[in-house]
């Protein structure tokens, strides 16, 4: 039996042990009409006469895994544009894996709102989805130009509601703040269309600039810090006071709505990835699979791993992203679990000034620190 210690997103292996089965598996999807200017992705947006055969290769690449999976609590379709897969696929690969899949698993799938209807979305359902996880970004027609953004805000209102319709229990939609050109007042607006909106759940991020994003090449600069973190407070203040609980830095959730998946990630449990730029995490092993498609396809149809790069992580490196993980989340981490901080007297002096509660083994910031999370990170770890 796997020694194992409780941690925020369930048991989680001792470094020295052998580690269990993997319940967690992340698929990419990679496929998409158009790159959002934001978008820093592994993607591909001439890509759609290899669905198929791409399909083939994920499911070969499951063979491969199989020996690292276990009961499966939560599956992630995350891309790129998921949807765009067709829920025939989409069926395919879920068939692939049903007969590991726990009673109640969690089976989400990310939707751009512009490439489902009605009846894509009730075959998904029938497919074996149970979560939808909208791309919204915004409800102002100027900022999604801005972001490149394909669906229109009455788009997403459509998509929300068909899922409704046909039965989905756990809707989600993504937005962010901090876009070049968004002003508070486009931030209130944003705050309210959502709340009209009614999903069970928020993932609300802060945008930001990656080098190699068309936003970058133009020259965007994020706002200053100030306007981010009065934007931020807004957000977090206003979901609250609509009945989300902000059990993340940057997610809130209806009651019973939080995502298991995002959980697991948070909670340092091992997770299985499949497909171009996916990543996985096994005991001490980490590993990225290659981008590109066709390199992918081809290795796979020739029944060999796709390429990938793989990197060692010693017990230091998974402390520290045991704290690094954990501190985002509300309840905190247990101190058994994460292992000691490396600066342990900063801890004290962070509980003076307001900004940590510690419960017996239990650490978590206030709303206060939560506001500061990176600084505080600094002050209690060491990373390079």
């Amino acid at each position: 039996m796997t020694p194992q210690v409780a941690g925020p997103g369930g048991p989680v292996p001792r470094q020295d042990a052998a580690p269990a089965p993997v319940r967690h598996l992340y698929v990419h999807l990679p496929f998409c009409r158009t790159r959002c200017g934001y978008c820093a992705f592994v993607v591909e947006t001439d890509g759609l006469h290899r669905r198929d055969a791409y399909a083939e290769a994920l499911r070969a690449e499951l063979d491969l895994q199989a020996p690292l999976l276990g009961t499966l609590d939560t599956v992630y379709l995350g891309g790129g544009t998921p949807t765009l897969m067709r829920p025939r696929r989409i069926a395919r690969l879920l068939d692939a894996v049903a007969g590991r899949l726990a009673p109640g698993a969690e089976v989400t799938i990310e939707a751009n709102p512009e490439t489902v209807d009605r009846r894509q979305l009730a075959n998904l359902r029938a497919a074996g989805v149970t979560r939808v996880s909208f791309g919204a970004q915004s409800f102002q027609p100027a900022l999604l130009r801005a972001l490149d953004r394909a669906a229109t805000p009455d788009q997403v209102r459509a998509a929300v509601a068909c899922a409704r319709e046909v039965g989905f229990a756990s809707l989600s939609a993504d937005l962010l703040f901090g876009v070049p050109g968004q002003t508070l007042a486009q931030l209130e607006a944003d705050i309210a269309d959502l709340a009209a909106l009614g999903v069970d759940h928020v993932s609300w991020y802060e945008l930001e600039i990656k080098p190699e994003t068309a936003l970058a090449r133009m020259g965007a600069e994020p706002p200053d810090e100030d306007w981010s973190a009065d934007a931020y407070e807004r957000v977090v203040a206003a979901l609250e006071a609509a009945g989300y609980r902000w059990y993340e830095t940057a997610n809130f959730a209806r009651t019973g709505h939080e995502c298991r998946h995002s959980l697991a990630y948070w909670g340092a449990a091992d997770y299985v990835g499949v497909g171009v730029g996916a990543v996985s995490t096994v005991g001490a092993r980490r590993w990225r699979n290659a981008p590109g498609v066709e390199r992918y396809v081809a290795a796979l149809a020739a029944g060999r791993e796709p390429a990938r790069t793989e990197e060692h992580l010693d017990p230091d490196t998974r402390r520290r992203e045991r704290w690094m993980l954990g501190l985002r989340l509300a309840d905190g981490l247990d101190l058994g679990w994460a292992g000691p901080p490396d600066r342990p007297d900063a801890l004290a002096r962070l509980a003076e000034d307001g900004l940590v509660h510690r419960e017996g083994a239990r650490l978590s910031l206030s709303r206060r620190g939560r506001m500061l999370q990176n600084a505080i990170l600094c002050e209690v770890m060491e990373y390079a």
